[in-house]
């Protein structure tokens, strides 16, 4: 605290201050001249009075102003800090602006400044950092087409369109090209002068002699043919179709019918043996008696399949009749040649070849002849 000091010696006013919690109290009162004492006095119980009435008070509650880049957080009314400045939030630098804080606006340093790349036939003059551009394209310059180049650009050698392509009036024949093998000839271009040599290609037009069968088709089986050139020796072969089959002119019994059941019987290719159709069948009235009668003769003598149908036909069937009644029996006709054979030699002597003849004489097929011949002991 400041001692009093006079003011206005004429109207006896004093000044005393004294600071208490950072705050300044000036404190005037008049007294009369030359009364030191009594005013010191008075002053003392003014400031005892003061500090009570400090002592008495609330605490001071702080208004804050919010931190910034810079400045901490501060009271609004004292002017007391606490922590620290946020610091700046720096945006780099481009080439138009420097580094700048994104919060309070301040900057620093130099913008970084453009880095142009030139203008090109297609392209203007650009910034190779922030794209800017400046300027139109250049343009490109042409080179016109030629007989081999398309037409150019002299600068960034660019192509448009195709080459012309030579023109060739007449052309000198070198080597002629063939079925297999290619030609050449030349020219001179009529545009640029430059003599050009091209190759021929084949032709692949072949001269062929007439086919030549190397394998005959049958009805089971594709055949082949084939041809030659006769200029470059090529071979060309293909296949034959197999032929269609060919029927045989009787049918063959594969079942044989009885009085009360039907058979099957089929027609045979004659080239191949292959069955063509079949078909189930029924005897008729005349081929049923001829039947009767073929099982009535069988039963009691041999006979040769032969023999059988013309002892039919002795008794009157017709020849249809008597094949069907025939081919019906359930019959080893071996068996039967093997019977006749036997019975022939249990009342006469025959020598082998005798003994065939009269075999073949009755009917038997010569494969019947061995087997009878072979199972009575010749």
């Amino acid at each position: 605290m400041k001692s009093g000091l006079l003011l206005n010696r004429r109207r006896n006013i004093f000044r005393t201050d004294f600071c208490l919690e950072n705050k300044t109290f000036l404190i005037i009162k008049c007294l009369d001249r030359g009364d030191c004492m009594k005013r010191n006095i008075i002053v003392l119980g003014i400031l005892s009075v003061c500090i009570l009435m400090v002592a008495c008070k609330k605490p001071h509650e702080h208004t804050w102003n919010e931190a910034n880049c810079t400045d901490p957080k501060s009271c609004q009314d004292c002017g007391e800090t606490s922590g620290t400045p946020k610091g700046h939030e720096w945006e780099n630098a481009t080439c138009e602006k420097p580094k700048t804080c994104s919060i309070c606006g301040t900057m620093e340093g130099e913008p970084l400044g453009h880095a142009w790349c030139e203008a090109t036939c297609t392209s203007p003059k650009t910034c190779s950092i922030c794209g800017l551009t400046e300027g139109a394209p250049k343009g490109h310059v042409w080179n016109e087409a030629t007989c081999t180049d398309a037409k150019t650009c002299s600068v960034c050698y660019v192509t448009e369109g195709e080459p012309l392509g030579h023109v060739i009036p007449d052309y000198e024949v070198l080597a002629k090209a063939t079925c297999s093998k290619e030609g050449e000839r030349k020219g001179v271009c009529s545009t640029c002068g430059e003599t050009i040599t091209e190759r021929v290609p084949a032709t692949g037009e072949h001269k062929y002699s007439k086919w030549k069968i190397v394998k005959e088709a049958t009805c089971s089986e594709a055949g082949s043919q084939e041809r030659k050139c006769s200029v470059c020796g090529e071979i060309e072969t293909e296949n034959i179709p197999t032929l269609e089959h060919k029927e045989e002119d009787e049918w063959v019994v594969s079942k044989a019918p009885t009085a009360n059941s039907p058979g099957e019987r089929s027609i045979h290719c004659k080239v191949c043996g292959v069955v063509i159709r079949t078909e189930s069948f029924e005897l008729g009235i005349e081929e049923k008696n001829a039947l009767k009668s073929a099982q009535n003769y069988i039963s009691f003598m041999a006979f040769s399949k032969k023999g059988l149908i013309k002892q039919l036909k002795y008794e009157g069937y017709s020849d249809s009749a008597c094949k069907v009644a025939v081919d019906s029996l359930d019959v080893d006709w071996k068996e039967q040649a093997k019977k006749c054979a036997e019975n022939y030699l249990s009342f006469m002597s025959f020598s082998r070849s005798g003994l065939a003849n009269q075999l073949d004489y009755e009917g038997f097929t010569k494969e019947e002849i061995e087997y009878a011949l072979t199972a009575v002991g010749y």
